[in-house]
């Protein structure tokens, strides 16, 4: 099975749903008022078809993925590599990732990169799996999950890079214990831990 088809699966079971109806909420809340977003990392474009409301660029590194998204969506969606962004300086006033950052080889670049097309007093929020969780733990015990392709695992180190360019706090979010979705700020049962800030 391909991963177009792993996420398709995943987003369309009622637990996928619960989960990407959690995030897209919490998005919403932390960019309504942006005017044009950049969604770095977009997979199939699931959030583009539930933030129908925004603005949103999407952008992945994958055509496969790409594809699934325009049938999801009539947003834009560009080809292109979170380490090496094709747009002008400034271009955005908010920009997510949702379980990206923590898969890319090189976090930094990407940080950076994000810098450089949000303009002064720009929005990041970037989601990302939390290793410490059970929700995590569990995954990332079987053979095929994708958990296992994550390359950093130390958020607080990643936490700290987006501090130096943005006025950032870091919270855990999104509490999953088998197909139960509910909210919690414990480390041990939320499954994502979303740092978010303005850049200075």
């Amino acid at each position: 099975m391909s991963d177009v088809e792993k996420f398709v699966r995943f987003y369309e079971s009622d637990f996928g749903r619960k989960v990407l109806n959690q995030e897209a909420d919490y998005l919403y809340n932390e960019l309504r008022d942006r005017k044009k977003i950049l969604d770095i990392g977009c997979g199939i474009g699931s959030f583009e078809e539930r933030l129908a409301k925004l603005n949103i660029i999407g952008l992945d590194s994958s055509e496969e993925m790409l594809k699934e998204a325009r049938k999801r969506s009539n947003k834009k969606f560009v080809l292109g590599n979170a380490e090496n962004l094709d747009f002008s300086k400034g271009s955005f006033d908010g920009a997510f990732t949702v379980t990206t950052l923590e898969f890319l080889e090189n976090y930094k670049k990407a940080v950076n990169e994000v810098v450089k097309v949000l303009e002064p007093g720009g929005k990041l929020v970037t989601m990302m799996l939390n290793p410490e969780s059970e929700y995590f733990k569990a995954h990332a015990q079987k053979a095929d999950s994708y958990f296992r392709r994550i390359k950093h695992t130390n958020l607080k180190e990643i936490e700290s890079y987006i501090s130096k360019f943005f006025a950032a706090t870091g919270e855990y979010f999104l509490g999953i214990r088998g197909q139960e979705v509910f909210g919690t700020r414990d480390k041990n049962l939320a499954a994502l831990y979303v740092v978010k800030g303005v850049k200075v």
